[in-house]
C-alpha cells in the first residue's frame, strides 16, 4: 500500500538531524496526501461492491446451472457434491478479498482521519500566524501615523517660532531706522540744513 498520507511531520537534514516542517511545508506534503487516500478509499470500496455483486451473480448462476445439470443428467447426488463444492470454494475466495478490502478500507479510513487533523492544524497555525501579521502592520500604520503627526507639529512650531522672530527682528530694524533718521535730523539742524524729512515751501 502508498505511504503517500503516512509521511511524517519531521524530514532530516544533512547530517541526521531532524526538524520539524513549517506550516508551507505540511500543507505540501498534506494536501496531496488527502488527495491520494480520498480516491485511494474510493476506488477500494467500489472493487469491494464489485465483488459483492460478482458473488450473487456467481451464486445465481451457479443455483441455475444447477437446476440445468439436475434436468439434464439426473445424477442428483453428484452434481449437488460438485455444485457446492464449487460455491463453498468461491464463496470462501469471496470473503477472504471482501475482509481484505474491508481492512484496507478501514486502514485508509484512519489514514485519512489522521491526514485531515494535521491539515486542520496546519491551517490553524496558518490563520494564527497570519492574525500576527495584521497585528504587526496594524501597529507599525500607527506608529507610522504618530511619527507623522509629531513631524506635522514640530514643523509647525518651527514655522511659528520663525515668523515671530521675523515679526520681531522687522520692528527692531524699524526702530533703529527711527532712531538714525532722527540723529541725522538734528545733525542737519546744527548746520542750518533742512531736515530730509521737511517738506518744501
Amino acid at each position: 500500500m502508498s505511504k503517500a498520507g503516512g509521511k511524517g511531520k519531521k524530514q532530516m537534514k544533512e547530517g541526521g538531524d531532524e526538524y520539524q516542517l513549517n506550516t508551507k511545508e505540511k500543507l505540501i506534503v498534506t494536501s496531496p496526501a488527502v488527495g491520494y487516500l480520498r480516491e485511494e478509499l474510493t476506488g477500494r470500496q467500489e472493487i469491494a461492491q464489485y465483488f459483492k455483486a460478482a458473488e450473487k451473480e456467481t451464486r445465481e448462476k451457479l443455483l441455475m446451472t444447477k437446476a440445468q445439470l439436475v434436468e439434464e443428467r439426473g445424477d442428483t447426488k453428484d452434481i449437488c457434491f460438485d455444485l457446492t463444492r464449487q460455491y463453498k470454494t468461491l464463496e470462501l475466495q469471496s470473503e477472504t478479498k471482501i475482509l481484505a478490502l474491508e481492512e484496507t478500507v478501514k486502514k485508509l479510513t484512519s489514514e485519512l482521519q489522521t491526514t485531515k487533523q494535521t491539515l486542520t492544524e496546519v491551517t490553524k497555525e496558518k490563520d494564527k500566524l497570519q492574525e500576527e501579521k495584521d497585528t504587526e502592520v496594524t501597529t507599525i500604520k500607527t506608529k507610522l501615523f504618530m511619527l507623522q503627526m509629531s513631524y506635522r507639529t514640530i514643523l509647525k512650531d518651527a514655522f511659528n517660532t520663525l515668523e515671530l522672530q521675523m515679526k520681531v527682528s522687522s520692528k527692531l530694524s524699524e526702530a533703529k531706522s527711527e532712531t538714525l533718521n532722527k540723529e541725522i535730523d538734528q545733525d542737519l539742524l546744527q548746520f542750518g540744513t533742512p531736515s530730509i524729512h521737511t517738506k518744501p515751501i
